[in-house]
């Protein structure tokens, strides 16, 4: 029985994180990457297993040589779901964490072979444990504590959602993602405002206005100086993130890898998930396989392997695991490129929304979660019912990027505000699911929660004030502002507000609206709400009136 125990422990020991893997890349495991990835750790665990039971209590050597299987086993597990050997390397290099590890490795081959009797029912005792954490639902862990502190917030940046009135009912999909939006915000006891808009159409500008509450007409157009120069956008000072800490509350920050949001001079616990830019990828499917076409379901399954074993965690084993796969797919070329991002961001979004409602649930009150998330953003991969669609196309800026113009352009943007609508619909859904489990926990029902976009679906001509017609303000600026806090009233708000103002006025308290000189200047008025455009120059922006707006009609 012990050698049977040792046989198997190693291989559901390493399976446990590959489920953990499959549910957030979102692969089916049944494809052909599904079973090379399974198959290849089934070897490892299996061939670990063996090694430990033909060596059991088969003198020094053999009981040295199966502590040090079940010591490896231990290792890669660690380096399977925590990427323990790369988070090792970014702090002391390679050679200081390769050090490391061998000797934590000497150290737990001492410690198990001292330990050599009880070992088989350890590692049972270990794996078992581990089987059943992979599935189990801590969100259901929710009782409250008469002692905790203050209430919590919840923040969340849909990136890329357009506001209620910007929703065009006409288009496919239009009505339904209006009312299913209004339902679940209703249903949940939010404020709507409907016509809520963003200054700016950038994330980069947009959000760390918001964050910093800054709705002045003097901010720097497209340039945001709340960000350090380089390639990751990160921010220096986030008012917010130190409202929130003198407030009491411990700031949690959960992000994509796109833009940084812990680098400021705020202390945050940061929790940052794997991301891909997807524009790389869609650049090559122009130039490769002709303008925008979608991905072949078979060029996406082949990609698949190297998107499971880099899809969560950066490991040295699921590097391993990966080179492995892809020869037996013969699919070594296709993974050194370009390849298909399935575990990535807008695919992943369900999963991340489930992480995020675990961590907050996890640590209850006196924190503020802050999380910005790449939905429904471009590009559209789920039907209505958070289906994958196989579809990664690029839809923004139909005239500036594509060359579109006239009927062509009319057809392109019903069709992919078809796809953008269906895709906000798995958004409602998901949002629906997010907000029965947070707010059925009593340590919540007295939490701050604000979700909005940062700027429109940008389904529109172009970005800059020579392609834009009146109907791209709506679809570029409109920006989705929910808030569910004591005090303010449910319902539905149609004011013409900006999301920053909005903001302000939230956690700074009542504030007036800047009044919009320049625009008073350009336009003729004074009292037009306005937001920051980009002119075909690229060092200049100019400032627009942003009118009173209803896309439906």
């Amino acid at each position: 029985m012990k050698r049977i125990v040792l046989l198997l422990s190693p291989l559901v020991i390493l399976l446990s994180p590959i489920i953990d893997a499959f549910q957030g890349v979102y692969i089916d495991p049944r494809s052909d990457a599904g079973y090379a990835v399974i198959a290849c750790v089934a070897i490892i665990g299996l061939a670990l297993g063996m090694i430990a039971t033909f060596c059991y209590k088969r003198g020094a050597v053999g009981n040295v040589v199966t502590a040090g299987t079940l010591a490896v086993t231990l290792f890669l597990f660690g380096d399977l779901s925590y990427g323990v050997f790369w988070r090792l390397a970014d702090h002391i290099g390679m050679e200081g964490a390769a050090a490391l590890a061998f000797a934590g490795l000497v150290v737990l081959i001492l410690i198990l072979f001292k330990l050599m009797a009880a070992v088989p029912r350890m590692m049972a005792a270990f794996a078992v444990a581990l089987l059943g954490s992979t599935v189990l639902n801590r969100g259901l862990i929710t009782e409250a504590s008469a002692e905790e502190p203050a209430p919590a917030v919840i923040y969340i940046v849909t990136d890329e959602m357009i506001g209620i009135s910007g929703i065009d009912t006409r288009l496919p999909h239009g009505a339904e993602a209006k009312a299913a939006l209004s339902r679940v915000f209703q249903k949940h006891g939010f404020r709507l405002h409907s016509k809520a808009f963003s200054r700016h159409i950038l994330t980069q500008v947009s959000v760390p206005a918001a964050l910093n509450m800054d709705y002045s007409y003097n901010f720097p157009g497209d340039r945001s100086h709340y960000a350090y120069p380089g390639e990751v956008t990160k921010f220096k000072v986030l008012s917010l993130f130190n409202l929130w800490h003198r407030q009491g509350l411990s700031v949690n920050v959960f992000q994509s890898a796109h833009l940084d949001f812990c680098k400021t001079e705020a202390l945050v616990d940061c929790h940052t998930f794997a991301s891909f830019d997807g524009s790389r990828f869609i650049q090559r499917q122009r130039t490769e396989g002709g303008p925008y076409r979608d991905v072949p379901p078979a060029s996406a399954s082949l990609a698949d392997v190297k998107a499971l074993v880099e899809g969560n965690r950066q490991s040295l084993a699921m590097a391993a695991v990966g080179f492995v796969a892809s020869n037996l797919l013969e699919t070594k070329e296709t993974a050194l490129q370009e390849w298909h991002p399935r575990s990535y961001d807008q695919l992943a979004f369900p999963y991340w929304l489930g992480q995020f409602q675990n961590m907050i649930l996890d640590k209850g009150r006196g924190n503020a979660f802050f999380a910005h998330f790449l939905f429904p953003h471009s590009p559209s991969v789920y039907n209505k019912d958070c289906k994958p669609t196989n579809r990664w196309v690029e839809r923004s800026y139909l005239t500036e990027a594509r060359g579109l113009a006239g009927q062509e352009l009319d057809e392109a943007r019903v069709k992919e505000y078809g796809f953008y609508f269906a895709q906000t619909l798995c958004l409602a859904k998901q949002l629906d699911k997010f907000f029965n489990a947070v707010l059925s926990d009593k340590r919540f029902q007295d939490a701050t929660i604000v979700v909005h976009g940062d700027h429109g679906s940008r389904i529109s001509a172009g970005r800059n004030v020579e392609t834009m017609s009146p109907r791209d303000y709506v679809d570029n600026y409109s920006a989705l502002y929910a808030v569910r806090k004591p005090g303010v009233a449910t319902g539905t708000d149609y004011k013409l507000h900006s999301v920053q103002w909005l903001n302000a006025s939230l956690f700074r308290g009542n504030v007036s609206e800047v009044a919009p000189t320049v625009v008073g200047s350009i336009q003729g008025k004074s009292d037009d709400p306005a937001v920051y455009a980009p002119i075909t120059d690229p060092d200049h922006v100019a400032i627009m009136p942003m009118h009173d707006f209803d896309a439906s009609h």
